[in-house]
């Protein structure tokens, strides 16, 4: 079965590495090192990834680097962007390259930039754009380990597309509140209450230094799903950040 924009899916190849025993994780906004998936798929063994990036500069890099990635095979890139959309279709990506500080093309969104990022807009690209349940609605799976989503402001809506599969997954990982520098981003108190009122609480915050110890990503855990321990892992935070339990 496919999904089709442009967009093909292969459901029967993902389908057949979870039936092999694999637990699932989800990487929304993967830039161009997918450093997250990669940490992922080197170090946890029974661990297959569905990583998703609209960004075609990025996406050709990261076809090059799984060629030599230890557990590429257990690693699935769909070229797209994720919204809350009823059906596949296509919107603007604002793309970002290196040239202009602070870009990078991780900065990249589907919202349009604004403040530090007025200017840094390198290319406008047309890009498929489909929901998480339209993924997941094709897969057999037994819960989502993890979603990871750093979508530069539209995490909420990301979020959102899970539609009823959120009651699925184990922690979600989530860029906070990017307000400042795109236009409709979520805010942090917005996403707070969506996932409060979807039975998550905070359970891990990293704070960033550069930015006056403001709180750059969060992780929240889904309280219906017990013994949380058997699906942890360590939520990796680079050297300049500061990660800080959350009772």
């Amino acid at each position: 079965m496919t999904i089709k924009t442009d967009l093909e899916i292969d459901f029967d190849y993902i389908n057949q590495k979870l039936k092999s025993g694999l637990k699932l994780r989800i990487d929304v906004g993967l830039s161009c090192d997918m450093g997250r998936s990669r940490r992922w798929i080197n170090f946890i063994d029974n661990v297959f990834v569905i990583g998703i990036e609209p960004h075609p500069e990025n996406c050709s890099s990261l076809k090059e680097l799984l060629v030599r990635t230890r557990g590429g095979d257990r690693f699935y890139l769909i070229e797209s962007a994720i919204d809350n959309v009823e059906e596949p279709t296509t919107k603007e990506f604002y793309g970002f390259g290196w040239d202009v500080w602070p870009n990078n093309p991780g900065c990249s969104s589907l919202l349009k930039p604004k403040g530090r990022f007025e200017n840094s807009t390198e290319n406008l690209y047309n890009v498929d754009v489909i929901s998480l349940k339209s993924i997941l609605d094709n897969i057999e799976y037994d819960v989502i380990e993890v979603l990871k989503t750093d979508t530069q402001g539209n995490d909420l809506n990301v979020i959102k597309s899970l539609g009823e599969h959120i009651k699925n997954v184990v922690f979600i990982d989530s860029e906070y509140d990017e307000s400042d520098d795109y236009e409709d981003a979520n805010t942090g108190d917005e996403l707070d209450q969506y996932l409060i009122e979807n039975n998550f609480k905070k359970y891990q915050m990293i704070l960033q230094p550069t930015r006056d110890m403001m709180v750059e990503d969060t992780r929240y855990v889904n309280t219906l799903i017990e013994d949380i321990d058997k699906y942890s892992d360590d939520y990796t935070f680079e050297s300049h950040e500061v990660k800080v339990d959350v009772e």
